[in-house]
């Protein structure tokens, strides 16, 4: 029966959204049992697809899988769509950190996992940490916690739009008349942001969603809200969903200033005498600063960078998003940063503020295969059991400023060091002297 679908399939008989569930009803009896082994018969069909289309082999492709497949009113959900396997990427880790947290402890040794296919990063978050933990620890504070969607609805008339805006400001009472619209007990409205272009009304719902990052769930409850709203509103109309005043997965000053996912601070206090000892001598509080100086601020303000103050958050952002199962696209806007190297009495401040880090320690591709055990490692696989339980994501949080603030220790200081940013790369990447 399978080479029958198969061959249906390679035929146009089957579409390709229905191929996962033809494979479980026709070959696997709909036994809730072979979902996993269905959901991967009908990944290498795909695949074999492919290879005889263009001529090329997909072996390892093929031979790869993470099994995202669900069953939902006896169909398949694939987790994605068009599955032909699965991308493979090394990962390995560094530790232990010493953090001195909210969710963390300081009596924990922490082991962060990251995913990657650069050479050195690894090693630089490393020594970072070494630095960490030689001062004592990194201080870590989570502030902010929320997730946003902004819906565009206009009005018949800018004196209605402005009306609407005065009424929404401040108006507590409405946004708990709006939370009743919204049919998931893992989301609740807590704010509106309300800005006005001409008629154009742009609503930026603030949202807490527990452990889960929570995307899915604000639009949803978003387009409730707009349809309650508009239901009292005649002559308006909805524009879009999602106006990019969220800011989602754009590198926005507005997530910035008002926060999203969840905003970190980090903070470690490293003597002269230990930066010369695990960098290089000649490394010290005063070298630091400056280099973060001309390079985070002048650097990147001649560039005109946007929220880009940093060293290289993004290469500590990517590489911990993909090892804990991640939305990748967010690492844009999860890694706006600001980088604070103050030289004082003896030694040095160092400082990184991440007011923007979307990520989730439930949902999306943080229930399977690697991701899932890279959370365990973490300690932050457990969903709490409300809104305001969520102390995995926020732990979460907290180790993810970590791994930025190692690597951006590290680096700077190796910049500080003169050629051994340079040098260290071309040893580790190539194996060069």
């Amino acid at each position: 029966m399978l080479e029958t679908v198969k061959s249906e399939y390679f035929d146009g008989k089957i579409k390709n959204q229905n191929l996962e569930t033809q494979v479980f009803v026709r070959v696997y009896g709909s036994d809730p049992a072979k979902v996993a082994e269905a959901c991967r018969a009908a990944a290498e069909i795909r695949c074999e697809f492919l290879e005889k289309k263009s001529g090329k082999s997909l072996a390892r492709i093929k031979a790869s899988g993470i099994d995202t497949c669900s069953l939902k009113e006896g169909a398949i959900l694939s987790g994605i769509e068009s599955k032909i396997g699965a991308a493979l990427i090394p990962m390995g880790y560094a530790g232990p950190a010493k953090i001195i947290g909210q969710y963390v402890k300081a009596d924990e040794d922490i082991y962060i996992p990251l995913a990657t296919n650069e050479a050195a990063l690894i090693a630089g978050v490393q020594r970072g940490l070494k630095a960490i933990s030689l001062a004592g620890g990194l201080k870590t504070l989570v502030h902010f916690d929320g997730m946003s969607r902004a819906p565009l609805i206009e009005a018949p008339d800018i004196y209605a739009a402005r009306d609407f805006i005065n009424f929404l400001t401040g108006n507590d009472e409405y946004v708990g008349e709006l939370q009743k619209c919204v049919p998931d007990p893992f989301v609740r409205l807590v704010g509106i942001e309300p800005y006005q272009l001409g008629t154009k009304v742009f609503l930026r719902l603030n949202f807490k969603t527990g452990d889960a990052m929570g995307m899915n769930g604000v639009t949803k409850a978003a387009a409730e809200i707009c349809r309650y709203i508009l239901a009292k509103h005649p002559g308006w109309k909805l524009l879009t969903i999602s106006s990019n005043m969220c800011a989602d997965k754009k590198n926005a000053h507005i997530n910035v200033l008002h926060g999203r996912g969840k905003s970190i601070q980090t903070e470690v206090f490293l003597s002269d005498e230990l930066l010369a000892r695990v960098f290089k001598p000649g490394v010290n509080g005063r070298s630091v600063e400056k280099l973060v100086f001309h390079k985070c601020y002048l650097g990147s303000n001649f560039s005109g960078t946007i929220s880009g103050f940093n060293v290289n958050a993004a290469n500590a952002v990517a590489a911990f998003y993909a090892a804990t199962g991640q939305d990748l696209a967010q690492v844009i806007s999860s890694a706006s940063s600001f980088v604070q190297a103050d030289a004082v009495d003896g030694g040095l401040r160092f400082m990184v503020s991440l007011p923007c880090m979307e990520l989730a320690a439930f949902g999306g591709g943080t229930a399977f295969g690697t991701a899932r055990e890279a959370l365990e490692l973490l300690g932050c696989a457990k969903r709490g059991m409300s809104i305001d339980d969520n102390v995995s994501v926020k732990r979460l949080a907290e180790i993810a400023a970590t791994a930025v603030t190692a690597l951006d220790l590290n680096t700077a200081c190796a910049q500080a060091a003169g050629y051994e940013m340079a040098d260290s790369h071309v040893k580790l990447a190539r194996g060069e002297k």
